[in-house]
């Protein structure tokens, strides 16, 4: 049964609190604070037509901002939207500065960016936000939604009020990131990992938390969020799964497994791809194969989620190609390298893998942009952030490009449990966190001219 929501076009006065849940939701709750103003930082590196510009867009030492994330609209391509979380470092005591959302906007490209309220709504708290840009360039955020109303009791642990579970929220914005809706309650209830994934053949959006039982599920919304279908349950796996559709297909795929004996320790297992042609009613099973069809074995390495790290991004990693119907990408870790398989028809035959070197990969990314170029990424602990572009789907990768231009250091914190690479015709742009300014995290955003993977 689909549930009808209003939006209302709104700007927000007050910033929302946030935090990355990460496994356990146990923190506590607090109240929204005003926004402040940022200045960014930035440095090139390279002539003036080939330069990478990298900015430090969040830039402040007194807060963690991390898993930081972008969109492009798609009709205008100097209008970006950035998110990222926003905590005060420390412990996790009850004071209404904690946690907080970052949202900002770029009009010109990336160079120069305007923050903006998050969309909190009446509930003082948000966590793990999400996000996507449909075709004709309205920006969505997903997150948690931790608080409670406004005369409802706070609970000492974020996730319910008056002992019911809070539900993911969904927020959007009709001129390019400026403004926000008033978030609306989707009916999946917060998860470990949210996550937000968009079909470009329709425009349809699948968002990702759990349902009643407490099981990860999905729920698509095929007409901006007015209404959405039941929570389905995604195929298991330690926090979560990660999705991606294209073409009225649903795909999902599972590799890692929690070995309990000494600790909490996430180790490999086969490699399954699943789709689903009904919105995740149900999944077929496709195990992920290599070119001569050996099954593929289960992934190890630095990549795979580690709670001491921070790093608890759901694996494999999969993507779809919006230039052709079928086309997708997964992605694994095998030791000091990243293999990617590609299938042309939904799971069905595969090839790989491709190896990218990538000694001391954590936190990596794969996506296909909007013309069918796939991107990867990664970070190491140093931090030193590459990335590689595939221009003939996944066959082959470029050499890989360093995006920062000096080493910097590793500043571990929740709420930083992945990274990210977006690609567009012109150039990638890849979101991460580190240390330059001292102990916090900062979200930092590389822009790279596309000419300098060829």
């Amino acid at each position: 049964m689909a549930r009808r929501h209003k939006f209302v076009q709104t700007r927000v006065r007050r910033r929302v609190p946030t935090l990355g849940l990460g496994m356990i939701l146990s923190l506590a709750m607090l109240l929204a604070l005003p926004a402040t103003a940022r200045a960014q930082t930035a440095v090139t590196n390279g002539g003036s037509a080939n330069a990478i510009t990298e900015i430090n867009v969040t830039n402040d030492p007194t807060r963690d901002n991390g898993q930081p994330e972008i969109a492009v609209n798609p009709k205008d391509r100097n209008n970006l939207v950035f998110i990222s979380t926003d905590h005060r470092p420390g412990e996790r005591t009850v004071t209404p500065d904690k946690f907080h959302c970052y949202a900002a906007y770029s009009r010109d490209g990336g160079a120069k960016w305007t923050e903006v309220p998050w969309p909190n709504g009446n509930r003082a708290m948000c966590g793990d936000p999400n996000l996507v840009v449909d075709s004709h360039g309205v920006f969505y955020v997903a997150f948690n939604r931790l608080g409670c109303a406004p005369g409802e009791p706070e609970p000492p642990s974020p996730g319910g009020c008056n002992d019911v579970p809070n539900h993911l929220g969904f927020s959007k914005s009709l001129d390019g990131g400026r403004t926000w809706s008033a978030p609306i309650d989707t009916p999946l209830l917060i998860g470990v990992t949210p996550r937000l994934r968009i079909d470009a053949a329709n425009d349809n959006i699948y968002a990702v938390g759990q349902d009643t039982a407490g099981n990860i599920a999905v729920s698509v919304t095929k007409n901006r969020g007015a209404t959405w279908s039941d929570p389905a349950v995604l195929p298991p796996q330690p926090f979560g799964t990660q999705i991606a559709a294209q073409g009225r297909t649903l795909a999902a795929a599972t590799g890692i497994t929690v070995n309990l004996d000494n600790g909490v320790v996430f180790v490999g297992t086969d490699v399954i791809f699943q789709a689903s042609r009904d919105g995740g009613k149900t999944f077929t099973n496709f195990p992920v194969t290599t070119t001569n069809g050996t099954p593929v074995a289960p992934p190890v390495g630095p990549s795979l989620p580690n709670l001491t790290t921070g790093a608890t991004d759901p694996l494999p990693w999969v993507s779809a190609d919006p230039t052709h119907d079928g086309r997708f990408a997964l992605m694994i870790p095998r030791g000091n390298n990243l293999e990617v398989y590609i299938t042309e028809n939904s799971g069905a035959k595969w090839t790989g893998p491709t190896v990218i070197p990538a000694a001391g990969a954590v936190k990596p990314w794969i996506d296909f942009g909007s013309t069918g170029l796939l991107g990867v990424m990664w970070r190491t602990s140093a931090v030193d952030v590459y990335s590689t572009v595939s221009f003939n789907r996944g066959k082959t990768f470029s050499h890989p490009v360093k995006v920062n231009k000096v080493t910097e250091p590793d500043a571990t914190a929740a709420g930083d449990e992945f990274s990210r690479i977006l690609v567009t015709d012109k150039y990638a742009y890849v979101s991460w966190s580190d240390g330059r300014n001292g102990g916090t995290p900062d979200g930092i955003l590389a822009r790279v001219p596309i000419s300098r993977y060829k």
